[in-house]
């Protein structure tokens, strides 16, 4: 029997010896004369792009369409109304018999989820318990209507009740735990906690519709994976000096805020430690234990014992078993340990948020909102590309919002996926959105007849769930090392969006983070690489010189890449670049010899070339010094250009004009057509004649190789000279 051929990876394709040579052969018949530019156009029929007339209208006209197009027939209509609600065209075609069990079953372990992380998030963002409930089953059964990830598990999420419970404890009043506490004046006049949250769901929805509209979900690529990274990391050391209170049972702390409040906590945590409440450290020890070995180590057994992917909910048995405990031993009374108390039951009522809030939480609110769609889309992004079924980024803007603003008009914060809840959703086999409604279903079957059975519920238990669920957030400052060596720059946006979010505040860290990460941008092109090339031997190839060895270094040509746009924060910059590589190029061997060509090494003499374009005899001119040794040439390789602006042409015109005086010859190689054309726009080619611009390198070598062979030097006309003072002052106001 054959033995089975071994595959290959994509990069590997085998080539038979005869099949190289044909390759070759092809290649080197397809080898054209060198050319500049103009030749180069006109022989391959260059076209430019006509320029279209009314641009801004068109674009105007087309933005404008997507709003009164869906009005215009009743196809496009019931078009527009199958976008607007994706559940009508996923329900009718649901597969009740393939995927209604795993439905169910994903669907009820996720709303496990949901119960103990709903109180214990809603401590964290200063409601009463059952509003974390509310949240988990109002807005995420709206999302059900128009979203469109089949997978995503929107609830409570810890950053943003972390940064709700910032906003509530500025703007709302909120009863002091500390006997000896005073009331100011004016604090009854405050709002409610519950006030300002509604109008904060509010506010985020009414800022994620806005971005829905104008298209802005691009906004989201300026927070990249680092910058998330860090500044969730550091929101998650927020939240944990946030649970040290309830997780040692402390009482009468006084609140800081302002910036570095999270310094000023820590240090009254460990002032107070004498007087922590020995029954909530013992609990909250035992139920950060249990969770731990339950998730780490009984869970991986189970789930390879019983060949199934749902997991124990060890947060709703920690939940059940102190409940019980607390009931049992009357903890709260004997041992003073702070329960749940009442929790109501049945539906909420209905309720207007407050529109005089919304401006006094509009900044928190754009924070939260930014937050929220981009840990969204970035995860739902993932697990629509891995299980193959289409995302709309615009349409989940407007599922985000309407499920706010439908949601503040219950007792609800902020809603956010959920990364463990998705990812177990997605191991108990979660197939659509049919599952989140069944999730809603079993929280509101809780919150109606189950939820009285947890008023003995001890809050340092709460405060246990959330440390261990920060554990994989904080166990990111482990892979600080090896991002150190992957991307110095990337780990220095991690490390600024992490401190400035420990160190001054949440809202504040995330807009320090997104703005140092947008002045890397800015650093990154203002002070880019710069190269000298060389021909790599036996091709037709130019690569940098410090990467590769075997390169052929022309004698009289200097080729010089600048690997960023050209811009005017860059441009002093490119200028000192090409002075430097001109510095380099003196003092090399390259810069005086005379290159003898040899006959059995001429590679760049191709058949066919009965002339030297664009090179013709010039008389000479009278004030031009004729150079007796060689005519030295410099390649500016422009495609590292890809775009310029004005100050950019302008420095270009400099160092053409410097390098001329010092009797060098100025070629421009392989630009793009965008540059060319701001070139033609600002009469460049006036000062730079187009025979001096090459499609490749390789036709700006050869030409200038050929000037070498058949002249040894050039007489040209004295290049005029840039007069920069003149260039700057005509930019200058005149007063």
């Amino acid at each position: 029997m054959d033995e089975p051929a071994t595959p290959l990876t994509p990069t590997m394709i085998r080539v038979e010896e005869e099949e190289y040579d044909l390759l070759r052969s092809f290649y080197a018949e397809k080898r054209r004369a060198p050319m500049n530019q103009v030749e180069f156009d006109e022989k391959y029929g260059y076209q430019k792009r006509q320029k279209e007339g009314g641009k801004l209208k068109k674009q105007s006209t087309k933005v404008a369409s997507r709003y009164y197009e869906p009005f215009t027939s009743c196809s496009n209509f019931k078009t527009f109304l199958f976008n607007l609600f994706p559940i009508l065209g996923w329900l009718p075609s649901y597969n009740w018999k393939n995927d209604l069990t795993a439905d169910i079953v994903g669907g009820i372990t996720v709303g496990v989820l949901q119960i103990p992380q709903g109180i214990a998030y809603a401590i964290l963002s200063r409601q009463e318990p059952i509003v974390g409930l509310y949240t988990s089953i109002f807005p995420v059964f709206i999302y059900i209507f128009f979203g469109t990830s089949k997978h995503a598990s929107l609830g409570t999420f810890a950053v943003v009740a972390l940064m709700t419970g910032l906003a509530v404890e500025r703007e709302a009043y909120i009863p002091s735990d500390n006997l000896n506490s005073t009331l100011l004046p004016g604090d009854q006049e405050l709002p409610s906690p519950i006030d300002v949250s509604c109008a904060l769901v509010l506010g985020v929805g009414l800022v994620q519709f806005m971005m829905g509209v104008f298209r802005l979900q691009f906004l989201t690529t300026y927070l990249s994976d680092q910058l998330i990274a860090g500044f969730t990391t550091g929101s998650a050391v927020h939240v944990l000096v946030s649970q040290f209170k309830e997780l040692f049972g402390m009482r009468g702390l006084v609140k800081h805020s302002g910036p570095g409040y999270l310094i000023r906590n820590v240090f009254d945590i460990i002032m107070n430690m004498p007087n922590a409440n020995l029954m909530c450290c013992a609990i909250s020890f035992v139920t950060m234990v249990l969770l731990q070995c339950g998730k780490e180590f009984v869970n991986p057994v189970v789930k390879r014992k019983l060949k199934s992917n749902i997991p124990i909910p060890w947060e709703l048995v920690a939940v059940i078993l102190t409940t019980i405990f607390v009931a049992l031993t009357n903890a709260n009374d004997v041992y003073n340990v702070k329960i749940v108390n009442k929790i109501p039951t049945g539906l909420p009522e209905l309720s207007l948020p407050q529109p005089s809030l919304i401006p006094r939480v509009l900044p928190d609110a754009i924070s939260i909102a930014v937050v929220v769609v981009a840990v969204h889309l970035s995860l739902s992004k993932m697990l629509a590309k891995k299980y193959q079924y289409d995302l709309d980024a615009g349409q989940e803007l407007y599922a985000l919002s309407f499920t706010a603003i439908g949601g503040s008009f219950f007792p609800t914060f902020p809603t956010s996926i959920g990364l463990g809840r998705t990812m177990v959703g997605v191991e108990s086999g979660v197939k659509t959105q049919m599952a989140t409604f069944f999730s809603c279903l079993f929280v509101l079957s809780v919150s109606l007849y189950f939820g009285r059975f947890l008023e003995t519920l001890p809050m340092c238990v709460l405060s246990a769930i959330i440390v261990v669920a920060l554990k994989s957030m904080l166990w990111k400052l482990g892979d600080l090392p090896g991002l150190w060596r992957l991307s110095k720059i990337d780990c220095c946006i991690w490390m600024v969006a992490f401190f400035a979010t420990v160190l001054v505040d949440v809202s504040e860290g995330l807009i320090i983070a997104i703005s140092f990460a947008l002045f890397t941008t800015i650093l990154r092109e203002q002070y880019p690489k710069w190269h000298l090339l060389a021909n790599v031997k036996d091709t037709d190839e130019f690569r940098d010189t410090q990467h590769y060895q075997e390169v052929i270094f022309i004698k009289g040509i200097c080729i010089f890449r600048f690997d960023a746009p050209l811009l005017f924060h860059n441009i002093e910059c490119f200028k000192k670049c090409v002075e430097k590589a001109y510095e380099s190029w003196k003092s090399s061997p390259e810069f005086n010899s005379v290159y003898q060509v040899k006959p059995k090494d001429h590679r760049f003499v191709f058949e066919g070339v009965h002339r030297i374009a664009p090179v013709y005899q010039q008389p000479h001119h009278p004030g031009l010094h004729r150079d007796p040794i060689l005519s030295r040439h410099f390649v500016i390789d422009c495609s590292g250009f890809t775009f310029i602006d004005l100050m950019g042409v302008s420095a270009l015109k400099e160092v053409f004009s410097d390098l001329r005086k010092k009797q060098v010859q100025v070629y421009f190689a392989s630009a793009k057509i965008p540059v060319r054309d701001m070139f033609e726009k600002c009469n460049f080619y006036d000062f730079v004649s187009k025979e001096n611009f090459y499609p490749t390198l390789r036709d700006a070598t050869g030409i200038a190789r050929l000037r070498q062979n058949k002249f040894g030097f050039i007489d040209t006309p004295r290049a005029p000279e840039f007069d920069e003072v003149s260039n700057v002052t005509n930019n200058l106001p005149n007063h």
